[in-house]
């Protein structure tokens, strides 16, 4: 987001031709809290006769099987005819830190996506789809689920259960012999 002054100085206009521009409609304002305008970097680009090319980015994730990953991508390319990218990641939907996430979301953040399509909702997040839906809109980026089905909240709460007893169970995994000894004596007093 840029300031007036900055938009000024990159259109080389006064503040009083680029509050015309407003009125006129060439350009939009996204008007803050305080009132104060902030404008997107690809408006003013537009309007300078930049247009950069946002990309359609397919993105597959699972657990752990290689074999379902391969064939979660295969059917998101049949399904969608034009596309710019493939982003995949092999983890767990609670965990946020995943490489192929952290990169779909930075790009999302830099206006780089015009849309991205994901086979059901829990393989980009378990928890927190409206906040990820919520940030491509503010970007001007679509989320296309392509099998949005609709589930009783009965199946998504057990859904969600178990997803966390395996995430925790993991963790128990990843510890030594020792520890989960410790831990199961203190849940024992």
């Amino acid at each position: 987001m840029l300031k007036p002054k900055e938009v000024c100085q990159k259109l080389g206009i006064s503040y009083r031709t680029l509050q015309s521009y407003v009125k006129k409609g060439y350009i939009q304002p996204v008007i803050l809290q305080s009132g104060k305008w902030r404008f997107r970097e690809e408006d003013v680009e537009r309007l300078m006769g930049i247009v950069r090319k946002r990309k359609v980015v397919l993105y597959a994730r699972v657990s752990s099987q290689k074999d379902d990953l391969i064939n979660q991508v295969k059917y998101l390319e049949e399904n969608v005819k034009d596309y710019d990218q493939v982003i995949t990641d092999i983890g767990s939907s609670l965990n946020i830190k995943r490489k192929g996430f952290l990169k779909l979301l930075r790009m999302i953040l830099n206006n780089e996506v015009s849309k991205v399509i994901i086979a059901y909702p829990d393989r980009l997040v378990r928890f927190g789809f409206e906040i990820i839906e919520e940030v491509c809109k503010a970007h001007n980026c679509e989320l296309v689920v392509l099998n949005n089905e609709d589930k009783t909240p009965e199946k998504e709460l057990i859904e969600d259960l178990i997803s966390i007893l395996v995430s925790f169970s993991e963790k128990l995994q990843g510890m030594r012999k020792e520890k989960v000894k410790k831990c199961v004596e203190e849940l024992k007093a």
